[in-house]
This record gives structure tokens, C-alpha cells and sequence, in this order.
């Protein structure tokens, strides 16, 4: 939950940069948007804003948090690599797990370990476009695969190691996806935001 002091303290900083005033209604608002980043993300989406935004109005919620969210497809083709290697170096028999868990997700969906290692080039070359597809969904997803079974597992029924791959970049944390429809609570409350920010 994001601290309301610094939360105010940034954005009216933000207000003061766009010649804006930081009405109480305008910062009721944003707060009740932003409210579920924590401060570190809040602080880094104010900081690349700032460095990167070239507009002369002040950034809706909407732009803040896109900033505090990593970009997916740049993921996923990390993703891609890190499971190129694993394939070289340990290949179809070995069993594995990637750092990144939402890998295991994905290869599990395109059939498994074992299916994914046999793919030859034209089967991977789709395999790849469906990756960069299924990384978004599946990072929204809590739970994943703890490990992907190669041959020697899959004919002896237990492995004795299963090799780790580690990610070629900051894994993202796994959060729930927000409910498409609020709460009914929450709807009301937004609706009075609104209305407040419409008189002022």
C-alpha cells in the first residue's frame, strides 16, 4: 500500500513541474488509483516519468502505472533465450526449472519439456511467436510448474538433480490480476471521486 505521505509529496511536485494545482479532489483520485503500488515502484514511475515524458500536461494514473510495469514482450524474448540455452546445455533428457517460474507455465502449455526439445526449427520458429503471446498471460498467473521432466525422469520416475536455469534478467513479481469488476464498494467510491473532481 502506498505510504499517502509520499505519495502527496511527489505528486505535488509533479503538479508544480505542469503548472497544475494539486486540488484535494485531483489527489483524492490519483491516490485512489495508484494506492495498490508500493512506495518503490510509485518512486521509480514518478523518476522515469520524469526523465522520459515529453508532454506538457500532467501524466494521468494510467501513464504512472504503465511505468511500474515491466514490458512483457521484452520478457518474453529473454524468456526465449534463456530457454535456448537450457536446451543446448541440458537438452531433452536432463529435467529443469527456470528462475523464472511463468517459463515453466509456458513450456508445460506447449506440450512439456520433452515436446518442447524435439520441436525442429519450423516448430520452433511458431513456438516462439506463441511464447511472446503466453508470457503475459501466464505472469499473471500465482502458481507454476515447480520443475519441467526430461526423458530420464519420465522412464525412471525420479531424477536425482534438476538443473536450475537462471534468468537472463530481474525477475518480474508474480501478481494477481486486479478483478475486471470492482468490487460494488469500490465502484461508489469512485463514482464520488469523480463526481468531486467534475465540480472542482
Amino acid at each position: 500500500m502506498l505510504d499517502k505521505k509520499v505519495f502527496a509529496q511527489y505528486i505535488t511536485g509533479f503538479c508544480e513541474i505542469y503548472n497544475k494545482q494539486p486540488t484535494k479532489s485531483l489527489l483524492e483520485l490519483y491516490y485512489f488509483v495508484l494506492s495498490d503500488m508500493n512506495e518503490d515502484e510509485f518512486k521509480n514511475s514518478v523518476v522515469e516519468l520524469l526523465k522520459t515524458r515529453k508532454f506538457a500536461t500532467l501524466p494521468k494514473p494510467a501513464e504512472i502505472l504503465e511505468y511500474s510495469r515491466p514490458d512483457v514482450e521484452k520478457l518474453a524474448i529473454l524468456a526465449i533465450d534463456d530457454i535456448e540455452r537450457a536446451i543446448a546445455k541440458g537438452g531433452v533428457y536432463s529435467s529443469v526449472t527456470f528462475e523464472d517460474r511463468v517459463i515453466n507455465s509456458i513450456i508445460d502449455h506447449l506440450g512439456g519439456w520433452i515436446a518442447v526439445c524435439q520441436m525442429d526449427l519450423t516448430e520452433w520458429k511458431w513456438a516462439k511467436k506463441e511464447i511472446v503471446k503466453l508470457y503475459e498471460t501466464y505472469s499473471k498467473r500465482s502458481n507454476h510448474p515447480t520443475h519441467l521432466i526430461g526423458i530420464a525422469e519420465n522412464v525412471n520416475g525420479y531424477t536425482k538433480s534438476i538443473s536450475v536455469v537462471k534468468a537472463g534478467y530481474e525477475v518480474p513479481k508474480i501478481e494477481v490480476a486486479p478483478a475486471l469488476n470492482p468490487p460494488k464498494h469500490q465502484a461508489v467510491m469512485l463514482e464520488k471521486l469523480v463526481q468531486k473532481v467534475k465540480v472542482a
